[in-house]
């Protein structure tokens, strides 16, 4: 069997997922983790070269294709708005851990270990920034994939734009999905699709606003410039606008 195989890798996760629900995220567990999978520990290496980092790698993607896969297996996918969709698949992605909900607690706790950000010299433990860098090198990349599944076309401001605001749907939603406790995490699905709610309603009152200053800013332009953008007199500007030309007056006269 090749050492780097996707079967000893699989076997070595699904030996730290249960071992991590105790011990936490660590080379220790890690390394645990790859003697519990019959594998000689100096293999790790080969197996995963930057530890526990590719280990997270590792996981992202594989919950990414299983993902993928549920999608694929649902006829109905296709027919669902671009919110169901994502709500669908924030929920899906997130449920193929159900059984390790302490585990991604721990996870959260190695990304953002306050120790982490204080120097100690001679330390092999602190790892500075890493954790929170590979958090958020993880988070763009489901985000990205998710996006990519509803088959989204966006480009330029709106593709950076939409990939950070599910980015933070994601993480609103793992934090209040570890702690989930209702019948199939259901509670976890109404959190979800408040959290989309939430932004299609903020969406809806942007464009509108938007719209409504660009209006004004067009009937401005309009009202108050001639054809080369030179300001008009304001007298003859008043005359012209609505509310005066309502009142039958003298008064510029």
């Amino acid at each position: 069997m090749i050492i780097d195989s996707l079967e000893n890798k699989q076997k070595i996760l699904d030996n730290f997922l249960k071992l991590a629900t105790f011990e936490g995220w660590s080379k220790g567990t890690l390394i645990l983790a790859v003697k519990n999978s019959n594998i000689d520990e100096k293999l790790l290496p080969i197996i995963f070269e930057n530890e526990i980092f590719s280990l997270i790698e590792f996981l992202t993607k594989i919950r990414c294709q299983e993902l993928e896969e549920i999608v694929k297996n649902n006829q109905n996918f296709s027919l669902k708005k671009t919110h169901e969709k994502i709500s669908y698949l924030v929920f899906n992605l997130l449920n193929l851990d159900k059984d390790n909900k302490i585990a991604l607690k721990r996870l959260i706790n190695f990304y953002l270990n306050p120790k982490n950000f204080i120097p100690i010299k001679n330390c092999d433990k602190n790892m500075g920034l890493k954790p929170l860098n590979q958090s958020l090198k993880e988070l763009y990349f489901v985000s990205d994939f998710l996006w990519k599944i509803t088959l989204d076309k966006s480009t330029d401001f709106n593709f950076y734009s939409k990939r950070i605001i599910l980015a933070k749907v994601l993480i609103r939603s793992l934090l209040f999905y570890v702690d989930d406790n209702s019948e199939n995490s259901s509670k976890t699905q109404n959190f979800i699709d408040l959290q989309i709610k939430k932004i299609i309603e903020f969406g809806k009152i942007k464009n509108s606003s938007k719209k409504k200053i660009n209006d004004i800013k067009n009937y401005l332009n309009e009202n108050l410039t001639d054809f080369n953008l030179n300001l008009k007199n304001p007298v003859e500007t008043l005359k012209n606008l609505p509310f005066f030309r309502l009142i039958k007056t003298n008064i510029f006269k």
